[in-house]
């Protein structure tokens, strides 16, 4: 990766925080090319941070990734945490 191509993509990693970072790489919105769940985790990420309206379990229940639910609930997600339309997690197909 060339030297300018690594400051525009610092540039634009350094505009989200750690957790904003986590759902959108959950619902691959936009997502990071080097970022993945497990490495946001580790590195600081809130694991029950709301964004908008969704939370990354709620993310990764209506992405339908089984793996990525599991990693979050053995992370400390709160599996009873309410969307604003007060569905809860386990309402949403995973």
């Amino acid at each position: 990766m060339s030297s300018s191509m690594w400051y525009i993509m610092q540039s634009i990693q350094s505009k989200y925080s750690l957790s904003e970072r986590l759902i959108r790489t959950i619902a691959a919105i936009r997502s990071f090319p080097h970022d993945n769940v497990e490495d946001l985790i580790r590195g600081g990420a809130d694991v029950n941070c709301t964004h908008g309206t969704l939370k990354p379990l709620h993310c990764a229940c209506m992405v339908s990734d089984a793996d990525c639910v599991e990693l979050l609930l053995e992370k400390g997600a709160e599996l009873l945490s309410y969307l604003l339309d007060h569905q809860d997690s386990l309402g949403i197909d995973c």
